[in-house]
């Protein structure tokens, strides 16, 4: 395997980190799960707190992802 420059460690890094992102949403989702759980919350909301927190760890992770994409070659007016 050929590495094409320093890009691939920068694109390896920004996935690892997206995921250690979902990861640690997917932590507090389990958490804020028990902690409702604890406190006598609905059974239902406390176990729809984890795919609903992870969820929006997984959109987080995307939109870090993609944020770094822009055109290289604008239109030139």
């Amino acid at each position: 395997m050929k590495i094409n420059g320093f890009r691939d460690v920068i694109i390896f890094g920004r996935v690892l980190s997206a995921g250690l992102v979902v990861a640690g949403y997917a932590f507090l989702g389990v958490w804020l799960s028990n902690w409702l759980a604890s406190e006598g919350w609905p059974l239902l909301l406390s176990l729809c707190a984890v795919p609903a927190v992870t969820a929006f760890g997984m959109w987080q992770g995307w939109l870090f992802l993609t944020k770094g994409r822009t055109n290289k070659n604008p239109p030139k007016h």
